[in-house]
């Protein structure tokens, strides 16, 4: 297919005026002053144009070109990539149905290692990535997922793209919960107001628990946190008890969380009054910097940024006396959960 070069506005002229005139003899100077265009701009325009097979050498007159069916032009350019992207697709099908008469295989020795029918193990991200594509794939009603830590990266919002465009433009709904220093990213801003255009929904929270993404209320994919892991690839889950659980904690954060609707000046401000609390009430916990910048989801440096601002704010030297500051105004306690639901 990248072989294969592409109409542009030079060569629809050159096509036009050999229709109007039957045919084009070549390094004609007529067709320079009537299509507007250099010998060179002809010449190359004529040769993407027989690539095309709109143009060919007539019979017995090698140097006039003469001009060819469209209909015909595209049997002959497309057919056979089409034939070849058939004959791909039963390879494909047939390779994938070997791979899955593995299954049995593969279900009995989890049963024998003691693990529950319903969890698969993705050990890496290119696995991870593979299987997330095929669901999105096959997804149909409605696909949520919780993101927590600031902005995405930009090569995985690019990466995301069209597979949640595709799924929106099949009626799929789609929800996502970041937590508010996400807003704070220019590349997730710009990704969520063109997603946000073409259907989808977002929402900001102080804190969300870990990372999760589920198609049709039905499979799950988590993170691999156990012995200390640090998440890479994934786990598929598809017991039900655990889907239902994972849909109902959406549910309760998505109900308390905060409209994003990508780009806008007041992205930040919008959310700034539970930003401040949830730091308060970590703070109140007496949680590390470290600590609470990961619960937060921003970096250390912008942590304490938010911190020095705020002790600023309630006029106090220290954190003991900011805590109690704190208190005094009522951004401790039972008014921040108060706050955060709201």
């Amino acid at each position: 297919m990248d072989e294969i070069p592409r109409l542009d506005a030079r060569a629809v002229a050159v096509f036009a005026y050999v229709l109007e005139r039957g045919s084009l003899a070549r390094r004609s100077p007529d067709v320079l002053p009537a299509v507007g265009l250099n010998q060179e701009e002809v010449e190359a325009a004529c040769r993407t144009l027989q690539r095309l097979r709109l143009l060919r050498p007539a019979p017995g007159r090698p140097e006039e070109l003469i001009p060819v069916s469209p209909d015909a032009a595209a049997a002959e350019v497309v057919g056979p990539l089409e034939a070849e992207l058939a004959r791909a697709a039963v390879r494909a099908q047939s390779l994938r149905d070997e791979l899955r008469s593995l299954m049995p295989h593969y279900r009995a020795a989890q049963r024998e290692q003691g693990r529950r029918e319903g969890f698969d193990v993705l050990p890496d991200m290119a696995s991870a990535s593979a299987m997330l594509t095929e669901e999105s794939t096959r997804c149909r009603e409605e696909v949520f997922s919780i993101q927590p830590g600031g902005g995405r990266a930009p090569h995985r919002l690019e990466d995301a793209v069209e597979r949640d465009v595709a799924m929106l433009g099949r009626g799929v709904r789609m929800r996502t919960l970041y937590q508010h220093s996400a807003r704070a990213s220019l590349s997730t801003q710009g990704y969520v107001e063109r997603l946000t255009e073409a259907g989808a929904e977002y929402r900001t929270a102080a804190e969300l628990p870990d990372r999760a993404v589920v198609f049709d209320r039905s499979v799950a994919f988590l993170p691999r946190r156990a012995d200390g892991g640090t998440g890479e690839g994934a786990v598929l889950v598809r017991d039900p008890d655990v889907v239902a659980y994972l849909c109902r904690v959406f549910e309760q954060h998505w109900s308390a969380a905060t409209p994003f609707r990508g780009t806008s000046g007041a992205a930040y401000k919008e959310v700034g009054p539970s930003l401040r609390r949830a730091l308060v009430g970590l703070l109140a916990e007496g949680a590390k910097d470290e600590v609470i910048a990961r619960r937060m989801g921003m970096s250390l440096r912008t942590c304490r940024r938010h911190i020095a601002e705020l002790m600023e704010e309630l006029g106090a030297e220290s954190r003991f006396q900011g805590g109690a500051l704190a208190e005094r105004a009522g951004l401790t306690g039972a008014e921040i959960a108060k706050d955060a639901a709201r």
